[in-house]
């Protein structure tokens, strides 16, 4: 089967970066180093600016945070009961969304280090890409053929074998979160895309559970399902001195601050049945549906 994706987008480097690869559990990953300006962050500070920040950057990637609030900054007490200081390094299962069907922990994923150094210096973990990463960089280009513009054609000789798909969704034109609903129900493992991505990936917004995900209450109101309200609420937590790090991740705190108060979505993730991929190429509110992946259902 030939994939209707778009080719690779420029990779976000700099002249003081060098990078070593090394191979963990199957996953090709750089751990690079740039200097950096950003001083040194307490554990939940460098939780919900790092790590989540990574997210909103990487929307083709699944991060395996816990749904306990900060519970990624909660210390096990050593052999003398005593609780040791947070030492930079925080490490959280990083891979593949929806990859054969399986989820993090059935993929066996190992964990991805994310560490700061006592100078500030920022160490990011950069996974290999995959069909998801090149529908994302062509998110934004506007041209069918780099989207993958899908018709009835695949999605009905699908329709004759049980499988689950994953696409990515491009909006004609940006809509409220009510009216994406409308469209379709955003399922827990689907990503919001809250930026056109024109110069690099869209931003992602994966968080699921209000007030859980990433150690912060989102909006007080645990019952809420509004992501683009979680993502803003987000945004108004970083401060001005997060933009170095934020810039080391490859955003731009004004950028997110605007994309935020819009409250817009561009697109989203599709991971459904064959008919329901048929169904959304024919919505007139979709510009593209760029097909990701195919998983047969065994039985």
């Amino acid at each position: 089967m030939k994939w209707p994706v778009g080719g690779w987008g420029p990779a976000r480097t700099s002249a003081a970066a060098f990078t070593v690869m090394a191979v963990l559990g199957g996953t090709i990953f750089h751990l690079s180093r740039h200097a950096s300006n950003t001083e040194p962050m307490d554990c939940a500070r460098f939780s919900r600016v790092v790590l989540m920040g990574f997210a909103v950057a990487n929307p083709d990637q699944s991060m395996g945070f816990t749904l306990v609030p900060d519970d990624e900054c909660r210390p096990h007490p050593d052999h003398d009961g005593r609780i040791p200081p947070f030492d930079g390094s925080l490490r959280v299962p990083l891979g593949h969304r929806m990859r054969a069907g399986k989820d993090l922990g059935e993929q066996r994923v190992p964990p991805a280090e994310f560490r700061q150094d006592p100078s500030g210096e920022i160490h990011l973990p950069v996974p290999r890409p995959w069909r998801l990463t090149e529908a994302m960089f062509s998110f934004g280009s506007g041209d069918p053929k780099a989207t993958g513009l899908l018709r009835l054609g695949v999605p009905r000789r699908l329709n004759r074998h049980r499988a689950v798909v994953h696409a990515v969704v491009a909006l004609k034109r940006p809509l409220r979160e009510e009216e994406v609903n409308d469209l379709h129900a955003i399922g827990l493992d689907e990503v919001l895309l809250l930026s056109p991505g024109q110069d690099g990936k869209p931003f992602g917004w994966p968080f699921a559970y209000p007030g859980l995900v990433g150690g912060f209450d989102a909006f007080g109101s645990p019952g809420s399902t509004s992501r683009t309200a979680e993502f803003r609420r987000w945004v108004s937590l970083l401060q001005p001195q997060d933009a170095p790090a934020l810039k080391r991740l490859g955003l731009d705190l004004p950028e997110l601050r605007r994309r935020a108060g819009e409250g817009l979505v561009h697109g989203f993730t599709v991971i459904s049945s064959p008919g329901v991929l048929e169904h959304m190429a024919k919505n007139p509110k979709a510009r593209s549906v760029s097909l990701v992946d195919v998983v047969p259902e065994i039985r």
